[in-house]
């Protein structure tokens, strides 16, 4: 068997926010830099990106398809009725024509220009037997998210409790930006289903394709290996979970739903506790001070996950009650089983890592993500070093240095994990804090 990197979850230009440079060429060329094998096709329900894929994927002798040196599963992501999204995978274009006709009378969009992430008017269950009967592969997108996830505020704190008797038909879950495997496995009810970290890119940009990926340990890149690896059959596994560290996501912790700034507790300088009506702030963050803060936050969880809390900014400056809400790790804190992650044996290791991109960035001192000189030493370190994976996982650090020491002692520090974070929350990405 062989090692291959997957992102199994990305989009096409015809999703809303998605870039309209994005293709299989384009793609590619991100693919070759970052040592990418497999790709999800992204949104191959939708009639234009589908007719585009039948007529440039083509099979190779293992049943595998593949666009010149890339292969790639069928893919999409669908919206049901809870309005919770859904990773699915498909063996074949067959069984996506067969999808797409039992969908059609539960989806207004399923075939509108705009149509790459459709939503269907049928229960999580429902959707589930559709695609297994089809031969689909079908797990929850982005779990634990605030928007449209599976485990957000004020929807399930189980499997069960959405896929009901469908429940064992699920065998995987995709972790999203803003959790990895040590937040995921403080919950018992996942301790037998497979996490995929994939980076659900909207663009073909190094920082977005894959940021999050799998090592799958399989024969060939077709889809009855992979639904092999995913459910953990015949010797074929997920070797190992790479993504960002989950206070780079954009939903790490706790914001108002209005102004979208950060909820931070930190440490008071002296001995006294503010109550949950004393706070300052800044642009982008509520801050409250205590001489427990561990403690306060718990407390502050406890009310906003009962829709209890509203944010203090709002209510001074708009005199407005708008609604504080839970980020990922606190809405795992409510729903956990245990306060510590418990690995089942099967679980590979989760490398919290940062896009190369990112700590050029960083290093560099450039906000701009779309910055010509990031983007010329990207290019230059990778054409020194090999494939951006290798150099944020394998390559030795002294090897890095030699060109470019400021971004090896980043790579260093992430690997061992020594990096300070400004999380992220409300839908702004997280900051890494250099002091190296």
């Amino acid at each position: 068997m062989k090692i291959y990197n997957a992102d199994l979850h990305i989009h096409s230009p015809y999703s809303i926010a998605v870039s309209q440079s994005l293709s299989l060429d384009t793609m590619l060329e991100t693919c070759r830099k970052k040592g990418l094998n497999i790709l999800g096709t992204g949104d191959v329900l939708q009639p234009d990106w589908l007719k585009y894929l039948e007529s440039h994927l083509k099979k190779d002798k293992g049943g595998a398809y593949i666009y010149k040196d890339v292969f790639f599963i069928l893919q999409t992501e669908i919206e049901d009725q809870e309005s919770i999204h859904q990773v699915v995978l498909f063996p074949d274009f067959a069984s996506v024509r067969e999808v797409q006709e039992k969908l059609k009378p539960f989806s207004k969009n399923i075939l509108n220009r705009w149509g790459g992430r459709p939503r269907v008017n049928l229960s999580p269950a429902e959707l589930v037997d559709i695609i297994v009967d089809s031969g689909g592969l079908i797990g929850p997108a982005h779990a634990f998210t605030p928007f449209k996830a599976v485990f957000r505020q004020n929807k399930f704190k189980t499997l069960k409790d959405c896929y009901q008797d469908a429940v064992n038909k699920v065998h995987f879950l995709e972790l999203g930006l803003s959790a990895n495997t040590d937040l995921a496995d403080r919950m018992e009810d996942l301790k037998n289903i497979s996490f995929l970290s994939n980076s659900d890119a909207h663009s073909q940009d190094p920082r977005s394709l894959g940021r999050e990926f799998n090592k799958f340990d399989i024969d060939n890149p077709s889809f009855e290996e992979i639904l092999l690896a995913i459910t953990r059959k015949n010797g074929r596994k997920i070797t190992l979970n790479v993504g960002l560290h989950p206070k780079l996501g954009k939903y790490y912790t706790m914001f108002c739903n209005k102004c979208r700034r950060r909820i931070l507790f930190k440490k008071a300088k002296k001995s006294l506790d503010f109550g949950f009506s004393q706070h300052t702030s800044t642009e982008n963050f509520v801050i409250f001070y205590s001489s427990d803060p561990a403690s306060m936050k718990q407390q502050y969880i406890e009310q906003v996950s009962i829709n209890k809390m509203i944010c203090p900014v709002c209510k001074d400056e708009l005199k407005k009650n708008f609604k504080l809400k839970l980020g990922v790790s606190e809405r795992i804190d409510v729903i956990s089983t245990y306060k510590v992650p418990n690995h089942p044996d099967h679980r590979p290791n989760y490398i919290n890592a940062i896009p190369l991109i990112d700590i050029i960035r960083s290093v560099r001192g450039i906000k701009s993500t779309s910055s010509k000189t990031v983007l010329k030493t990207y290019n230059e370190i990778i054409e020194k070093l090999g494939k951006e994976l290798e150099i944020l996982i394998n390559i030795p650090i002294n090897k890095i240095k030699i060109v470019n020491k400021d971004v090896a002692n980043v790579i260093s520090a992430f690997r061992n994990n020594e990096i300070n974070y400004t999380p992220g929350g409300g839908g702004t990405y997280g900051q890494i804090k250099l002091d190296l």
